[in-house]
């Protein structure tokens, strides 16, 4: 019997070469892609959020309107008109005794400002790529007038606060209740008032203003009492 051993084979077929080298050019191709998309995502990501032009004016949403509007129960349909997600304040003019707003006439309006937390939101434009200089808040205020509610343009190029402020949350009571505090101080019940809700010193407040008298003052957050004035100092942005 021979003890002889078959002689290895001197190399692979030309069949099983192509094959592997045509493996090799997929997993080439196919990770030349992924970097690719990787790429293109990752420039994608590095665009901020720009601002959108403001809407046209609409009515929908208005609590009341045009001649007995509720702001504060407005407020859902005022955030719709705006991407800045923070409630920095509001500022309501013309409001009657019952803590409505005419719309139709007079000075009835109302203001909500809107923000968005630092580097959030709409930013200023820049090179796909590069990192922003600053984080910006921007601002956009939404407007309750006549026509209905009207966005004005987006600022993004709005500085956040040098101090870190907290945003607002939505207020715990309104108008009427605030003005019912007036009048327990004496104000007459015929005149128009000037009310604000914003961040005082002291946390998120109330303050009501009867132009051409010594009416003022201003209310904590759920208009449970009168905030002493150090602690009321602050506006709406």
């Amino acid at each position: 019997m021979s003890t002889e051993t078959p002689a290895p084979h001197d190399g692979e077929s030309p069949v099983t070469r192509r094959r592997d080298r045509t493996i090799g050019l997929l997993i080439v191709a196919v990770a030349f892609a992924g970097a690719l998309c990787i790429s293109w995502w990752a420039k994608v990501q590095s665009r901020p959020e720009t601002s959108a032009p403001p809407g046209p004016p609409t009515t929908e949403g208005i609590v009341g309107f045009p001649e007995r509007v509720d702001a504060v129960k407005t407020l859902p349909a005022a955030r719709k008109q705006t991407k800045r997600n923070l409630l920095r304040g509001m500022v309501m003019e013309g409001v009657k005794s019952d803590g409505t707003v005419d719309l139709s006439e007079g000075p009835g309006r109302v203001r909500y400002s809107f923000q968005s937390s630092p580097g959030h939101g709409p930013q200023p434009a820049r090179e796909p790529g590069t990192l922003p200089r600053k984080h910006y808040c921007g601002k956009q205020n939404v407007h309750l007038r006549r026509e209905g509610l009207v966005a004005d343009p987006d600022v993004a190029e709005y500085p956040c606060s040098p101090v870190h402020t907290e945003h607002l949350q939505d207020p715990r009571c309104g108008a009427r209740e605030v003005w019912q505090k007036a009048i327990e101080k004496g104000a007459p019940r015929d005149r128009m008032a000037r009310i604000e809700f914003y961040r005082a010193r002291g946390g998120p407040a109330w303050r009501f203003e009867l132009p051409g008298t010594e009416h003022r003052f201003s209310l904590y957050g759920d208009c449970s009492q009168e905030l002493d004035p150090n602690d009321a100092f602050g506006s709406v942005p």
